[in-house]
């Protein structure tokens, strides 16, 4: 599986009333991979596929450009909800706050699957705000909001 796969999976699993805009900018660095709408909101997310370390103690090289964590984090900081979903084989991590020094060791304590990850994009855009409850996100250092 690639990333294109992985964030097929994923656009497969959403709910039909949810608006998606796969994002190819080929002018504008640091735009994220995708856009998603509704009646509660819009949401990014910077996809990012990866072949996990086999040591639990390896840090996860996310790949992020320089101009991708300029652009996440400020649309954090004007409070558009703006994910970094990390993938590897068919599970994900979700981060809503960007962050360094992710271990393999967290990934696997708190990977999601590819139908939580649909259900909660789903959840953001059509009224159901889960998105301070997002438990897979956080952790002991705060990594969601």
């Amino acid at each position: 599986m690639n990333e294109h796969s992985f964030v097929k999976s994923v656009h497969r699993k959403l709910d039909k009333s949810v608006y998606v805009w796969k994002i190819a900018d080929r002018y504008s660095g640091g735009v994220p991979d995708a856009m998603y709408a509704g009646p509660a909101g819009i949401l990014f997310i910077e996809y990012k596929y990866i072949k996990l370390p086999k040591r639990l103690t390896t840090f996860i090289n996310t790949g992020l450009s320089p101009l991708q964590e300029q652009w996440i984090t400020q649309m954090q900081q004007w409070k558009h909800p703006t994910w970094l979903v990390i993938g590897a084989d068919k599970s994900c991590l979700i981060l809503n706050k960007l962050t360094k020094n992710i271990s393999t060791a967290y990934y696997h304590e708190n990977k999601t699957d590819t139908k939580t990850l649909a259900q909660l994009i789903t959840d953001v855009t059509q009224g159901q705000p889960n998105e301070q409850n997002i438990t897979r996100a956080k952790s002991k250092k705060n990594l969601g909001k």
